[in-house]
């Protein structure tokens, strides 16, 4: 056996030879223990002969060895030559024929080798936010609004307004699947619907009838109707408008926040968000630092380890909309929809692991005591919590995982290069910056 020629950096093949004698010495061997137990017509049990039992037997018993020899031989290879294969070989047979010596190409994929770029090289964003009187008052209004309640109105619609309808959905002049619904509530600028949908039910009453003459987008879920022109019949059964809560101790403590007073609530308010914005900064932080990780080292990811990253991110995306993995239709997320993403996290995966092994990082235990520690924390008992984190080794693994992140995080950060940028609260939980 010897190396072809690499295809890339990533794409290896090997040329395998499994020797005639090797291959006749097993399946000779296989002959004999089916001879042992074969009942044939015209001979008592295990005593039908060699060639008789070859004849029958022979050919499938030749090709299973042929495939086994040459399997054993690629991981014997792979493991003297310490590759680090991510994918199952393809075994390309170039000779088969029988007297005559097996021959094979194997194609596989290896995990890339990379060499990385000076820290100093990484260039990032430090993003900062304030959170301001505005920000808290948007904040107590979204909080109403969840909790608000919808009254029906005789006033024409208008954008906040929730409006039942009745709608009939037609391509070509004829109804499609899907497409026509009754007593459907639709919200007047959530976007739930296609563009300009819910433009054309401002500034109808009760009653009111009106056709939108509409066209499906380019990406719309389902492609038999992504891009084609629709009309649909509309038909206003009822205009809601939406009744805030009072700002009282009522509402207070509906929102799990103890407090007697506005100024008290609002307090409280805040702390909640300066909490959860200092999560939300780090998160940013750390990906601009990605993004700028990503700049600087450029390499060939193997096509197993994307694929098998889109897999997992189906899976979760499954989960999320309260769907089990096993019952998902394969076709219901196209792998282009995640290759993006799934091929940047390879990549990150790949670099921080790098990081790891050539800086000799482990994981800090006094980090890992911290996470596990804030994880805990809002629960009844966080003692308890804590001892299932530090018994669970599947748990304690992933703890440390996170830990070992935050310590590559942290080092990068000290010699990288990076630049200040100020967002807006609205900014920085939409993730609308540049």
């Amino acid at each position: 056996m010897k190396f072809f020629k690499s295809k890339t950096d990533i794409n290896q093949s090997l040329d395998i030879t499994v020797s005639n004698s090797e291959i006749e010495d097993q399946v000779l061997s296989k002959l004999k223990k089916v001879q042992k137990d074969s009942k044939l017509k015209g001979f008592r049990k295990g005593k039908a002969p060699i060639e008789v039992v070859s004849n029958i037997y022979g050919p499938e018993i030749r090709q299973e060895v042929i495939w086994d020899l040459a399997s054993q031989q690629f991981s014997k290879l792979a493991q003297e030559k310490d590759l680090k294969i991510v994918s199952r070989p393809n075994l390309i047979p170039k000779q088969l024929e029988e007297g005559k010596d097996a021959k094979f190409v194997a194609d596989f994929e290896v995990y890339p080798e990379v060499s990385l770029t000076k820290m100093s090289k990484v260039t990032y964003k430090n993003f900062k936010c304030d959170i301001t009187d505005e920000d808290i008052d948007n904040s107590v209004l979204n909080l109403q609004k969840r909790l608000s309640q919808w009254e029906v109105s005789q006033e024409e619609s208008k954008k906040g307004d929730q409006v039942k309808i009745n709608f009939v959905g037609k391509i070509d002049g004829e109804e499609f699947e899907g497409g026509s619904a009754e007593d459907f509530n639709v919200e007047l600028g959530s976007k739930s619907m296609i563009e300009g949908f819910e433009d054309g039910l401002v500034g109808l009453k009760r009653g009111d009838k009106k056709v939108l003459d509409l066209q499906f987008p380019e990406d719309y879920g389902k492609e038999d109707l992504a891009s084609k022109p629709v009309q649909f019949e509309i038909e206003v059964k009822e205009v809601q408008i939406s009744k805030l809560p009072e700002l009282n101790e009522e509402f207070f403590k509906s929102t799990g926040i103890d407090a007697k007073d506005i100024k008290e609530f609002k307090k409280e308010v805040r702390e909640k968000l300066e909490e959860d914005l200092v999560n939300l900064l780090n998160g940013r932080v750390k990906q601009s630092l990605y993004d700028g990780l990503l700049e600087v080292n450029d390499f060939e990811v193997p096509l197993a380890m994307i694929n098998s990253e889109i897999s997992n991110m189906k899976q979760d995306t499954a989960r999320r909309i309260g769907m089990d993995p096993k019952d998902m239709n394969p076709d219901l997320f196209p792998d282009d929809t995640f290759k993006e993403e799934a091929t940047k996290r390879v990549k990150i995966g790949i670099l921080l692991n790098q990081i790891i092994e050539e800086r000799d990082f482990k994981p800090d235990p006094d980090k890992v005591r911290e996470i596990i520690e804030d994880r805990s924390k809002n629960y009844k008992d966080p003692d308890q919590v804590i001892n299932y984190f530090y018994s669970d080794d599947e748990q304690l693994r992933n703890i440390e995982s996170i830990s070992l992140e935050e310590q590559v995080v942290d080092a990068i950060k000290m010699e990288a290069k990076a630049t200040e940028e100020n967002l807006t609260y609205e900014d920085c939980v939409s993730g609308t910056y540049s």
